[in-house]
């Protein structure tokens, strides 16, 4: 369902910051980078997509970029894929469980056909090295600035660092995944929830 502040000032608002995701500027990061490059590389070292509807809901639960999905625009498209720890081709039979298999799911919110955000999430605990390594690789060389919570701008998903360029912010949920998600999205997100909070409230508590 859209809610109304997705119109007028809010839709445009929403649009500009796709129109920046999608410029030839974010295309050399892992965050920016197209759907078509992204599954190039993976499915070259096994990885697969989830095609089944019922094992694709069952993975997406609790997944933090659903609650955002009603204010983003038609050309948004959500795929989560599959990729073993050793690199092989997973079996048929693995894909059809709903129960988490061993080794990696891997979320991307895809607008325009460019990534805006990536949850890596790995079925047991991810190792340091895991961690640090998919932090490098997001980070494209430019490295990355740890946050602290005075310098916090406003965002949609939190973030606990920031690549060099400002340009991709990186989350750890729990102790299995990290989040990664373009900067302006993020903050382009939160001040559209923001603005639907406001419009809501008055409704929300007339009559009291």
């Amino acid at each position: 369902m859209k809610y109304p502040t997705l119109q007028g000032a809010l839709a445009t608002l929403l649009a500009s910051i796709v129109v920046i995701v999608m410029s030839p500027d974010t295309a050399d990061a892992r965050v920016g980078e197209s759907k078509e490059a992204f599954e190039r590389r993976l499915f070259g070292s096994g990885g697969i997509i989830y095609r089944d509807e019922a094992v694709e809901s069952s993975r997406r639960k609790g997944m933090p970029y659903n609650k955002y999905l009603d204010f983003m625009t038609s050309s948004t498209d959500v795929r989560i894929y599959y990729k073993t720890a050793d690199g092989r081709r997973p079996m048929a039979s693995e894909l059809e469980d709903k129960r988490v298999q061993p080794g990696w799911d891997v979320h991307v919110l895809y607008v325009g056909g460019k990534s805006v955000l990536e949850v890596y999430k790995r079925s047991q605990s991810m190792s340091e090295y895991e961690m640090n390594y998919l932090i490098a690789l997001q980070g494209g060389g430019s490295g990355w600035k740890k946050v602290e919570k005075e310098e916090l701008e406003p965002s949609a998903f939190g973030y606990e660092m920031v690549s060099s360029d400002g340009s991709v912010r990186a989350k750890k949920m729990g102790g299995d995944s990290l989040l990664f998600v373009d900067a302006k999205i993020d903050i382009g997100l939160a001040e559209l929830k923001t603005n639907d909070l406001l419009e809501r409230a008055p409704v929300s508590v007339n009559g009291f």
